[in-house]
Parts: structure tokens; sequence; C-alpha cells
């Protein structure tokens, strides 16, 4: 399923210059409780239902809304997840502030 998973994010990245994927996964009877991620910048964004995915990916997901931050080599570098309320407690600015703080934990190492 990993491979699967980075074989998805890579052939996302082949189509944008974002650098990280925020993959908000949620159930479709579950959907009042979505997070609007729309406007993130270096991310691209993509809303899967669990129901949709493989075997393999939904032994994954213990909780929805689960929102999941990849690099570009499909490697996890944020999750949060909705527990047992069924929902998160967190904003787009949270996520973003997350990335902002990736990005710049890359430019540090660059230096």
């Amino acid at each position: 399923m990993k491979k699967l998973l980075i074989l998805f994010v890579m052939l996302c990245g082949l189509f944008s210059s974002a650098q990280y994927t925020v993959i908000h996964v949620n159930s479709s009877w579950n959907t009042r409780h979505n997070v609007d991620l729309n406007g993130l910048k270096h991310a691209k964004i993509k809303y899967i239902f669990l129901e949709d995915q493989a075997p393999s990916f939904k032994q994954q997901i213990k909780s929805v809304p689960t929102i999941l931050v990849l690099d570009k080599n499909g490697r996890t570098k944020g999750q949060w997840k909705g527990g047992i309320a069924l929902k998160l407690d967190i904003t787009k600015e949270d996520v973003q502030e997350h990335i902002n703080k990736l990005i710049a934990l890359e430019n540090k190492k660059e230096q």
C-alpha cells in the first residue's frame, strides 16, 4: 500500500510544482466535518473518500476525517485525525503553518 501511495504522490508531483501534497480523507456520510483546505500555498490538495480506496489504504486510516501532509517522496510529514468525535479541531491556517515550518526546515538544511 505504501508503494501505491508513493506512486500516487509522485504522479501528482509531475503535474504540480507544489512542494507537498495534502490529502484529506473522509467518508461520504461525514462530509459536514470536512476542513476547507482550498488556497493552501506550496501544496497540492486532494479530497478522497475512504470508501473509494483500496482495502490496504483503508486499514491504515483509523479515524475520519484524517489529513495527511506528504512530501515529494511520499513520506508523511504531518497528520491530523478526527478521533472519536469524527471531526478535526484544526483550521486551514494550522495546516498552512505546518507546511511553512517544513519549508523553513528545508531551507535551513540547504544553507
